[in-house]
């Protein structure tokens, strides 16, 4: 064989090992959160009246609140995806292309903008974050979830919003995040 034949070969075989290691890395990832919720609490079938919304977008993802890197890797809340954000009296609504995540008002603790959500950064607060919490293993954890809106216009609006949770009792969930601070 000529060289160029094994630079490829060599090129792609590191290739695929990345994607593999990549891919293991994530699988881990969701495992060691495995703790972190037992399931999503499901839609009701009374959500009560249409506040805000709909919102067409992108799902961002979540995170553990307070650190805008420690992305979640646990389905439904682990991958980006085309979305609608939907607040109602009863709670939020957000429609992913495969699922449906519902955040009952009773876990809402504020929405308010940011600029940088799991690994993705936006100039000028791009991003709507709802924090909630979800119990689970672990006890009780927060949860930043971010959605980036075609309109955001109505942001404002949706900051608005107040959530009836208590905040969580865990002295190891960081309160704000750095970009909060600032």
């Amino acid at each position: 064989m000529t060289q160029d034949v094994w630079t490829v070969v060599i090129v792609v075989a590191v290739f695929l090992g990345l994607l593999g290691l990549m891919a293991l890395g994530w699988r881990n990832r969701g495992r060691s959160q495995a703790g972190l919720y037992d399931t999503l609490p499901a839609v009701p079938a009374e959500t009560g009246d249409v506040v805000l919304g709909p919102l067409t977008g992108v799902y961002i993802g979540s995170t553990v609140a307070g650190d805008w890197q420690a992305r979640i890797a646990r389905a439904p809340l682990g991958h980006r995806s085309a979305g609608t954000f939907t607040a109602y009296t009863g709670g939020l609504r957000l429609e992913l292309a495969d699922s449906t995540v519902w955040i009952p008002r009773a876990d809402l603790v504020e929405v308010r903008r940011a600029s940088a959500l799991a690994n993705k950064t936006v100039p000028g607060g791009g991003i709507l974050v709802a924090r909630w919490q979800v119990d689970g293993l672990d006890g009780r954890t927060l949860i930043d979830s971010g959605f980036r809106a075609d309109d955001k216009d109505s942001y404002p609006r949706w900051e608005a919003l107040r959530g009836d949770a208590a905040p969580a009792d865990r002295p190891d969930t960081p309160r704000a995040t750095t970009e909060e601070k600032q």
